[in-house]
């Protein structure tokens, strides 16, 4: 998927950022909750490489939704939430592609380990310069990020981190 993902990437990075500066004397201290949520227009150009040429680039037009919800219990600290993005891309030869993607994403922090998930089905249907649906596109994909902080000094060191992709893959109808 070549739409931008701003707010969950960017609200996982700020979450490792607070875990590794979490207090010590929190350790104790009762859950705090904090939900949030944020939207952005879509626009740009892209391609949509997925059954279409690489080459092809369109004007995208959309809208991108997160929320979610980030809990701190001192002992853990927990972001989870769902990034939807609803788009349009209008090719120059008239094809459009329309499309929902829908990301779930999870970040604990607990102790030495920190993990990140996220999950994403995304249905499109490409349609002809006059409209009519030619195409369909589904996209699966499941990706972890792992930090075990074997040493205990809260930098990631060769051989700490894992990435693995699950799965990805498409289906061209």
């Amino acid at each position: 998927m070549r739409t931008p993902r701003r707010f969950g990437w960017l609200v996982l990075l700020l979450s490792a950022l607070f875990a590794l500066l979490l207090p010590a004397g929190l350790a104790h201290a009762q859950a705090t909750v904090f939900r949030f949520e944020f939207q952005e227009p879509l626009t740009g150009s892209t391609a949509l490489p997925e059954c279409l040429p690489a080459d092809l680039v369109g004007t995208q037009t959309g809208t991108e939704t997160t929320v979610g919800q980030v809990t701190e219990t001192g002992q853990t600290f927990q972001v989870h939430g769902t990034t939807t993005l609803e788009y349009r891309v209008v090719f120059p030869d008239g094809r459009f592609v329309v499309g929902t993607a829908v990301e779930h994403f999870s970040f604990i922090a607990a102790g030495p380990q920190t993990v990140s998930t996220t999950t994403i089905q995304e249905p499109r249907t490409i349609y002809s310069a006059e409209g009519e649906p030619i195409g369909h596109v589904f996209i699966h994909a499941v990706s972890h990020l792992t930090f075990r902080d074997a040493n205990g000094n809260g930098v990631p060191d060769p051989g700490e981190i894992t990435a693995n992709v699950d799965r990805f893959f498409f289906t061209c109808r």
